[in-house]
């Protein structure tokens, strides 16, 4: 695989040039401060600043908010015909942070084991990723370093990194060979070379650090089933559920069937759910498995440093990037719990 230098001008013009192909979407601002992916339309619209992560993470792209799976049509002859509604338009994400990236790769694990979901597979079959290496930490909420993912780069097809106001546009994948074809760009053979550079200006600690390794995290939360952090941190918890839906990992959903007046056809649609909603784990009968708060915070916080990170064996299925913190009304910040059952020691 080959690597590049180019300028800023230089790569606006490439990726101007990809989304007069397909769909191309790249952080830009919203409002005061905040980021949000959109569409490419200007040259404008690619500016490399340091910029916090978007609210929604670009990872949702590949699992919207509500989608329709399929349609189904009852025949003259009593057959049922059902048709799945599959998103094969290609789309480009660019300017995604390698945090972001590692959750892509997270999602994309979740979604291809036991029986494999068409649905996400085949927007993400369909989808290029542009990645971009962070030289600082997006503000004082990220964690990334501390859960392995400041350097996680699988999963993406390009990575570029900004050194000395240029950029250095490395090709991972054939996918990444493909969209750089025609790119009038410099092509170097000292990447790793300047990828040492890169790394060593970077600040350290490179943002907040966990006071244990992330490969023991699991077990740490594992002991910790009775522990007083879980209510501590609940105190102030509107259990809205924002944690839930602004993060990358999250991914579980709700299906529902609507049928038609002719009662002969109808549609399946499948939404997001959120674990820290209070009917979430309510049953027929009006049985809640979690009525209280602590006992919702405290498996939304297993699944991510303790069940899923023990299923497909890493350390942390939560990759840092401090969104949910950063958009808790109440301030609650999984960092935080976490650095406390750390505190605690072992227990049960």
């Amino acid at each position: 695989m080959k690597a590049y230098m180019a300028t800023l001008g230089e790569v606006q013009q490439w990726m101007i040039h990809l989304s007069e192909k397909m769909p191309l979407f790249f952080p830009q601002k919203s409002g005061e401060v905040n980021y949000q992916y959109k569409l490419v339309e200007k040259m404008e619209d690619i500016q490399f600043k340091h910029y916090k992560p978007t609210i929604i993470p670009p990872v949702k792209k590949l699992l919207p908010a509500e989608e329709e799976l399929l349609r189904y049509d009852t025949k003259e002859n009593g057959e049922i015909d059902v048709q799945p509604i599959l998103d094969k338009q290609p789309r480009i994400l660019a300017g995604v942070r390698p945090c972001d990236i590692k959750s892509i790769f997270l999602m994309d694990e979740v979604f291809s084991d036991g029986e494999a979901d068409p649905y996400y597979l085949t927007r993400r079959e369909r989808t290029s990723i542009i990645g971009y290496a962070c030289k600082s930490p997006c503000d004082n909420m990220s964690f990334c370093e501390s859960v392995d993912s400041l350097y996680h780069t699988e999963g993406a097809d390009i990575m570029i990194y900004m050194i000395d106001g240029e950029f250095l546009v490395e090709e991972l994948t054939e996918k990444g060979k493909n969209m750089l074809n025609g790119a009038d760009f410099v092509e170097i053979h000292d990447a790793a070379a300047k990828k040492v550079g890169f790394q060593v200006k970077r600040p350290e600690p490179f943002g907040r650090q966990f006071k244990a390794p992330v490969g023991s995290l699991p077990e740490t939360v594992k002991t910790h089933w009775k522990s007083p952090v879980w209510d501590k941190h609940v105190a102030t918890c509107f259990s809205c559920g924002t944690c839930n839906l602004v993060c990358p990992t999250c991914y579980c959903f709700d299906v529902k069937d609507d049928i038609n007046l002719d009662v002969k056809s109808g549609n399946r649609t499948r939404s997001w759910d959120a674990c820290m909603v209070p009917g979430f784990a309510e049953v027929a009968g009006g049985h809640n498995f979690r009525p209280k708060p602590a006992a919702r915070q405290r498996h939304r916080v297993k699944r991510k440093f303790e069940y899923l990170p023990m299923r497909y064996g890493h350390g942390s299925s939560c990759i840092g990037c401090g969104r949910c913190g950063r958009q808790c009304t109440s301030g609650i910040d999984i960092f935080d719990i976490v650095q406390d059952l750390i505190a605690e020691g072992v227990t049960v």
